[in-house]
């Protein structure tokens, strides 16, 4: 088995794992306390009431899959097959789950607790995922693809998105609704951090031997600029090349599988960086 086939069957196995906790979160805190989440789950919770008592009562899962088919087809194009292929684990995951997981409340009836807590799972569930590479679906989808055309970041967007279904939710059932899902929003917002930051950059120098190689792969795979600066090893007195680049904390996993398959001999260094000025895509 190849370190890539390695690579790819951690992330699945990842994303089945945080598509489970997603679907507690749902069948055991929000939907039985009426707690309405953020993103497309909230947004297949608001449809499932909406059409409930008709032909399109389809159930959060079902309506969960239908939102995120789409937009699995355009981050095809715009984020990739590996991107893709990830999150559609993910997402198929979520709609199993949540079909075949019973909605009972686990706690209390207590629509304050059922959110702080259901953010919590939630959050435990997107945060792992994001981290190893690849997405829960909805807004996180639609928020990568902005940001990669705009200055804006993703934080930014996924913002915006989710205070429309939290005002949506409570115009359509009341104001306290509203709030609980804004309760909801921070609890999720604050556990990710903790677990993954978006917004953390790294500026990566790969030492390598075959720099050609390297920064072929990369290309074909990271949207991502690359530097090379010459470099002579001290003891070998061997020319060798440096590569300069700067990425998202979620792509440095892929970066460095890539650099590991091209060259074997590669020696990288991660620095955690502030900020960036200039063309980098968020």
């Amino acid at each position: 088995m190849t370190e890539a086939v390695k690579e790819h069957t951690r992330i699945g196995v990842v994303s089945i794992i945080g598509g489970l906790f997603v679907a507690l979160s749902m069948t055991l805190f929000l939907i039985p306390a009426g707690v309405y989440s953020t993103g497309f789950t909230g947004l297949a919770q608001i449809l499932t009431k909406l059409l409930e008592g008709t032909p399109l009562e389809l159930g959060e899962g079902l309506w969960f899959f239908i939102l995120n088919a789409p937009l699995l087809v355009v981050s095809y194009f715009m984020l990739g097959r590996n991107m893709m292929i990830h999150t559609l684990v993910s997402v198929a995951s979520v709609t199993l789950f949540i079909r075949l997981l019973p909605q009972s409340q686990l706690l209390s009836d207590d629509p304050l607790l059922n959110a702080v807590f259901g953010g919590v799972l939630l959050a435990i569930g997107s945060g792992i995922t994001i981290r190893y590479g690849a997405s829960t679906g909805g807004f996180d989808i639609v928020a990568l693809i902005l940001a990669k055309f705009t200055n804006n970041s993703v934080g930014v967007y996924l913002f915006l998105m989710n205070m429309m279904i939290a005002l949506a939710a409570g115009a359509l059932f009341g104001w306290p609704t509203a709030l609980y899902t804004i309760v909801f929003l921070y609890v999720t917002s604050k556990v990710i951090d903790e677990i993954y930051t978006n917004t953390q950059r790294q500026t990566l120098f790969i030492v390598t031997n075959h720099p050609d190689e390297v920064t072929k792969e990369l290309h074909q795979h990271v949207f991502r600029g690359i530097t090379l600066m010459p470099a002579i090893g001290t003891y070998s007195k061997v020319e060798k090349a440096t590569l300069m680049m700067v990425a998202q904390r979620h792509e440095v996993r892929e970066i460095t599988r890539i650099c590991k398959d091209a060259d074997p001999t590669v020696f990288i260094n991660m620095v955690p960086t502030e900020d960036v000025e200039g063309a980098f895509r968020r």
